[in-house]
């Protein structure tokens, strides 16, 4: 492969890392929409790559937004977004933003899948199970993304809980 090649096939990689990274970025402000948000350091942890908390007006935590990247058909991005409630923890959604990196549509259609059950769900972040504990038909990259999205709920619902030092102002 000559120069030319490589250089334009290196712009092209990086152009597409480039536009998931803004698509994971818009969740992000999507979700702490109105709200004082606090980022933490990149990597925030060996298996979650950033957490956000966003604030009301009164410093009370409300949402909270992690990610990572997930292996499944091809690398994307797992984003879970929580609420505090006044009856507890809800997740609100997790979402792939970046799920276009699969390019055949049947994949792309079985991995949103797995998102199908992770829609408005109350639990409890210190009880022994998942927020989802079942899932229907999944693949093993669903069973695993299930559990990527899980741990990453919990731990954001346990950071509002408690919010750590790099949320202070």
């Amino acid at each position: 492969m000559n120069i030319f090649k490589k250089l334009t096939l290196l712009l092209a990689l990086c152009a597409a890392a480039s536009a998931a990274a803004d698509d994971v970025q818009e969740t992000v402000t999507r979700a702490m929409e109105g709200l004082r948000t606090a980022a933490s350091p990149v990597p925030y942890s060996r298996t979650i790559k950033q957490l956000y908390i966003g604030f009301d007006n009164e410093g009370r935590p409300k949402t909270g937004v992690a990610f990572r990247e997930i292996e499944s058909f091809k690398t994307i991005t797992g984003v879970v977004i929580v609420d505090k409630t006044e009856n507890g923890y809800v997740l609100r959604e997790a979402v792939f933003p970046d799920i276009g990196k699969i390019k055949n549509a049947k994949d792309r259609k079985q991995v949103n899948a797995v998102l199908q059950q992770f829609k408005q769900i109350p639990f409890d972040p210190h009880a022994e199970k998942s927020a989802v504990d079942t899932l229907s038909g999944a693949t093993r990259y669903g069973i695993k993304t299930s559990g990527y999205l899980n741990y990453m709920a919990r731990h954001v619902a346990l950071q509002m809980e408690s919010p750590p030092k790099w949320t202070e102002q």
